[in-house]
């Protein structure tokens, strides 16, 4: 039996992804764990966590040695807790005995920074600059009509903000409770005390706001979700069209954003040349993922997050090594199962290259 270890933040409360995962492991010949980071005993490799069992088909409270392959699906935030897990994360992803289904990406700045130097890929990167000042946020504002401003650690659009520069001043709006909210100001010059707040509790970076508001000025994109499958090869899972509020900013899931699968948005977009947006697309997308692991680590499953402007250009806005499931549940329901049976599936995989080198080395 191989024994795979889910990491997550709240092994208290599994998602209804893991409890699917769980149903599975049986028939997997897989020991399943669930466990924080942060429960991992100082000075020995025991951890009090959680194992499915089958028999209750439920998770029951135990403590086991930390299994040999990791499956991290811990989205951090920037309290103590969080930074302390991410640190235990990133010394596990050190352990030469301990194998990841995948080993995430950096943050959006040095993802940018490596990725605008690819020749083939740097066309369809948005111009990304490093906030160093609230003074900078201002002045792009002013050059390019509105930027976003975002921190280079979040997810789920957390602390994103647009800033918007008319006829001398400055709107800002930004997405709580799933509302989009906003603020006028008369003087730009009045929106640096709040800008030096947000620079002090995070990282920024800047980006011109790309043209992606549909004809009900709500903002789109496609969010393309793909995986490993039990050969290593990369399959498309998932894909679809995300769609915000009107005038809003996020087109994330977890704002309140509704899904359109793609096949059907097409049918209510004839003014694009969706032959040609396929093309670019596809090439896209076989070029993306084997790039991202030439310039970083192995990878096992991800969420691209493309724009698609009015003038037919196409954006790389994000790239998400942890992505949620609720894009193929709503757009591809048929994939469910294949979703389960991946992390599986991959997790052979990687045990029998682990045992191939073993042999090589006797």
């Amino acid at each position: 039996m191989i024994n795979l270890g889910i990491l997550t933040l709240c092994p208290e409360r599994p998602s209804d992804y893991f409890h699917e995962l769980g149903k599975r492991s049986k028939e997997a010949e897989v020991n399943l764990f669930l466990f924080s980071p942060l429960a991992i005993m100082p000075g020995s490799d025991s951890v009090s966590g959680f194992c499915f069992d089958c028999g209750q088909q439920t998770w029951a409270k135990t403590t086991f040695d930390i299994p040999e392959i990791l499956y991290d699906r811990c989205l951090y935030g920037e309290n103590k807790n969080d930074k302390d897990a991410q640190a235990i994360v990133s010394w596990l992803k050190t352990r030469k005995d301990i194998t990841f289904l995948g080993y995430g990406l950096p943050n959006k700045w040095s993802l940018y920074e490596k990725l605008k130097k690819d020749l083939d890929l740097s066309p369809y990167l948005p111009l990304t600059k490093k906030v160093s000042s609230a003074q900078q946020i201002i002045q792009e504002a002013q050059n390019y009509g509105e930027v976003i401003i975002k921190p280079v650690n979040g997810a789920h659009g957390y602390a994103v903000y647009s800033i918007q520069f008319h006829e001398g001043m400055l709107l800002i709006k930004t997405t709580k409770n799933g509302k989009v909210v906003s603020k006028l100001l008369a003087k730009p010059e009045e929106s640096i005390p709040f800008f030096e707040h947000l620079l002090i509790k995070n990282i920024y970076i800047v980006q011109p706001r790309l043209p992606n508001l549909d004809e009900a000025h709500r903002p789109f994109d496609l969010r393309v979700f793909i995986q490993k499958n039990e050969e290593g090869k990369w399959t498309e899972r998932a894909r679809g069209i995300r769609i915000g509020q009107s005038e809003g900013i996020l087109t994330n899931m977890s704002a309140g954003a509704s899904i359109l699968p793609y096949s059907e948005w097409k049918t209510t977009t004839p003014q694009f040349n969706h032959s040609f947006l396929e093309k670019e697309i596809k090439e896209l997308l076989e070029k993306l993922p084997p790039l991202l692991e030439e310039h970083f680590f192995p990878l096992f499953e991800l969420g691209i997050d493309i724009i698609i402007a009015k003038d037919e250009s196409i954006w790389v806005l994000d790239i998400n090594s942890k992505p949620g499931r609720k894009l193929v549940s709503s757009t591809n329901p048929e994939q469910l199962d294949s979703l389960y049976k991946a992390p599986f599936d991959y997790c052979r995989l990687l045990i029998e290259k682990i045992d191939e080198r073993f042999e090589k080395t006797k």
